[in-house]
């Protein structure tokens, strides 16, 4: 049995902002912005000094600084007792360490479900809204997305990268998170982009059709650790043409990418390699300055001026697997961004 799951295309709509009790959604206002972590002590760190063990399970902090945030941070131990740099920690306790975090824009209003049943559900990802938490940013992600309307349990079982939109299959339970993230680890549901490249020398004429198959790895001429470039991982890439315009200025391709691997970055780095880099592309389509540059200052409009869009145009657009539980095949696709619709 296959089962098929299209949509329309999609209209952008605004973000919204989430202030801790005079939110938009009713049900985020009634929770503020809080991340809670907590630490239990077992016998490694039975007796260590608060700050000694805080220094040592929060990564890049020192134990001057744990003693500030056990002096005017919201800290707490459990079974109660008062809070002191020198205490010494029981085997049991449980240390819990709450940060204040600013409110945030959310996206629900972007986000989506596109199909649902009792093992999985897949989500309209929209492009700026981060899958997990982050150091700064914990609301405006689709796991807390997917609480927000009520699934206590669900979780995504794959990644997109912030700017990425599109498909995304989350395990509606904890007992699903393990079969369908084997599935994708074994099985390589099938998976298919849109992407609009640089293109100004027409390389990519409608119709064409090409495998790019260069291996991948670290970039060695790079001094970004994050960026990929020529390696020993093999990564298959298939890209079939499917238009050409002018945007804003810049010559653009449409295309259908299609991967078999799962290579970080393969999308972005093989089309880079290519010589037409996904439009918007701030890693890929720029040198390593201007990426070290508008991520200190992402909002800088001199330097969102030297890109065709201010985020990359990579979709998630089609996907193609089994449920664990059925068998039957499931072929989800999420509705085209307002980007690729936009006229000269």
């Amino acid at each position: 049995m296959v089962i098929r799951v299209e949509t329309m295309r999609m209209e952008s709509t605004l973000k919204k902002d989430v202030h801790p009790g005079e939110g938009n959604d009713e049900r985020e206002a009634q929770v503020p912005n809080v991340r809670e972590r907590r630490f239990e002590v077992d016998s490694n760190f039975e007796g260590w000094r608060l700050d000694q063990f805080l220094a040592n399970r929060i990564p890049r902090i020192s134990r001057s600084f744990a003693s500030r945030i056990i002096r005017d941070g919201d800290l707490t131990i459990v079974p109660p007792r008062r809070a002191k740099a020198s205490m010494r920690l029981l085997l049991g306790d449980v240390v819990i360490l709450r940060e204040h975090l600013e409110p945030e824009e959310v996206q629900d209003d972007e986000a989506g479900i596109l199909y649902e049943d009792e093992v999985m559900l897949v989500l309209n990802k929209p492009a700026g809204m981060l899958v997990h938490e982050s150091a700064s940013v914990r609301l405006n992600t689709m796991t807390h997305y997917l609480q927000r309307l009520g699934f206590s349990e669900a979780e995504p079982v794959h990644r997109l990268d912030r700017e990425t939109s599109g498909v995304l299959v989350c395990a509606r339970e904890h007992r699903w998170v393990a079969p369908l993230r084997g599935m994708f680890a074994t099985d390589h549901p099938e998976k298919i982009y849109r992407v609009l490249v640089e293109d100004p020398r027409g390389v990519w004429t409608p119709g064409r059709e090409q495998t790019l198959e260069t291996p991948l790895g670290p970039c060695a001429g790079s001094r970004l650790s994050i960026k990929m470039g020529e390696g020993r991982l093999r990564a298959l890439t298939h890209v079939r043409a499917l238009g050409q315009r002018v945007v804003r200025g810049y010559a653009l391709s449409d295309l259908e990418v299609r991967i078999e691997t799962g290579r970080q970055h393969q999308i972005r780095a093989h089309l880079a390699m290519a010589g037409t880099p996904v439009a918007g592309d701030k890693l890929y389509s720029r040198d390593d300055a201007f990426f070290m540059a508008i991520s200190d200052a992402p909002e800088d409009a001199a330097l969102l001026a030297q890109l065709p869009f201010e985020r990359q145009a990579l979709h998630a657009w089609k996907i193609a697997l089994k449920n664990p539980k059925t068998g039957a095949l499931l072929q989800v696709e999420a509705p085209v961004p307002e980007m690729w619709f936009e006229e000269a």
